[in-house]
């Protein structure tokens, strides 16, 4: 269920992101010559180093994004039906308009829709998702030895791309709901973005992270990944995202092969940091509160401005009506029963 997504809830958790509390001080403890953001507004570097193959004209014209912290434990299906409803809403917005602006050149439509870009972020209830090229083809036994097993977990087949991962606690999953078209992005560049800001993050918490040519995602080694990947994109129009282990438990993953991938294993914010305490002699109890999802949120924000080359800011400041759409629907969702092992 979604007892954290009411409108006082969801109000006080990004409050505390955009008025400097805990989570955002902690998050730029590692930060060295990085401005602090301001009134919760995490500003692109327009002049940085990811244009992401935009011109400073295109990158000038990038419209702003809201962000919302929906909270912890969230249900896998229940943030996916509000995934595939901000979908729907956004593209009947853009093509409606499209016929009011079919004979103008109008370089900034987007200052003329109802619904603006959001970024979704969220921590799921444990959860095994699969992507659409396995659709079907896990047995009803796997399936039950995934669900049953040790602490139990929901599985879900999904229309993103990507191969069976995990979601669950001490995870940070981030859901763009964006029109690339407004940014000037293809689908290719736009995964380049989601990468770059899981970079830009972990290096924050000063963990060496990158991409591996031919395996999606961010890694940490050669055969250690810190954060998984998978998008789809209808009519200019994206879903699904990018997920980072914070302080993922990391024996959820015993039960997959991650991704698909023999011979790579996941890894985490929390569990890089402790070894190297272990190496170095460094304080161990420090490193799960530094990295904790609450820790992690506003250097993501932050990192997903520059990478993006856009503005973050909250949702309710950006776009009341839609945070209030949300909420909305969010209850409205709550009131359906829970649904376990399904297919979506």
């Amino acid at each position: 269920m979604l007892p954290r997504t009411s409108f006082q809830r969801m109000l006080r958790l990004n409050k505390s992101i955009s008025k400097h509390q805990n989570p955002l001080a902690s998050a730029h403890r590692y930060t060295t010559d990085a401005k602090q953001p301001e009134h919760g507004v995490f500003a692109s570097k327009r002049t940085g180093d990811c244009t992401l193959g935009r011109t400073p004209v295109q990158l000038a014209r990038t419209p702003p994004i809201g962000y919302v912290y929906l909270g912890a434990d969230i249900e896998y299906l229940k943030a996916l039906e509000l995934q595939q409803w901000l979908v729907r809403k956004r593209i009947d917005d853009i093509h409606g308009q499209h016929q009011q602006l079919k004979k103008q050149q109008n370089k900034e439509a987007w200052k003329g829709r109802k619904y603006p870009d959001v970024l979704l972020l969220l921590q799921h209830a444990p959860v095994y998702t699969n992507g659409r090229r396995n659709r079907g083809k896990l047995t009803a036994a796997e399936i039950e030895r995934l669900c049953k097993s040790g602490n139990h977990a929901e599985y879900v087949e999904t229309s993103r791309g990507g191969e069976i991962t995990f979601h669950g606690p001490g995870q940070l999953v981030v859901y763009p709901i964006m029109h690339l078209r407004d940014h000037g992005l293809g689908a290719r560049c736009f995964v380049d973005g989601l990468e770059n800001s899981v970079i830009k993050t972990c290096a924050r918490f000063s963990v060496d992270a990158h991409r591996m040519a031919g395996f999606p995602g961010v890694w940490t080694s050669d055969t250690q990944k810190i954060a998984a990947l998978g998008t789809r994109c209808q009519r200019y129009v994206t879903s699904h995202g990018v997920a980072l282990n914070c302080t993922t438990d990391l024996r959820w993953f015993d039960r997959i092969v991650p991704c698909g991938l023999d011979g790579k294993v996941a890894t985490s914010l929390e569990r890089i940091l402790l070894h190297r305490c272990d190496d170095g002699g460094g304080d161990r109890t420090a490193s799960k509160s530094d990295v904790s999802v609450n820790s992690v949120l506003p250097a993501m924000l932050d990192s997903f401005a520059s990478a993006f080359g856009c503005d973050v800011v909250p949702l309710e400041g950006l776009s009341p009506a839609t945070f209030s759409e949300i909420q909305t629907k969010l209850a409205s969702i709550d009131q359906q029963p829970s649904t376990h092992t399904s297919h979506s």
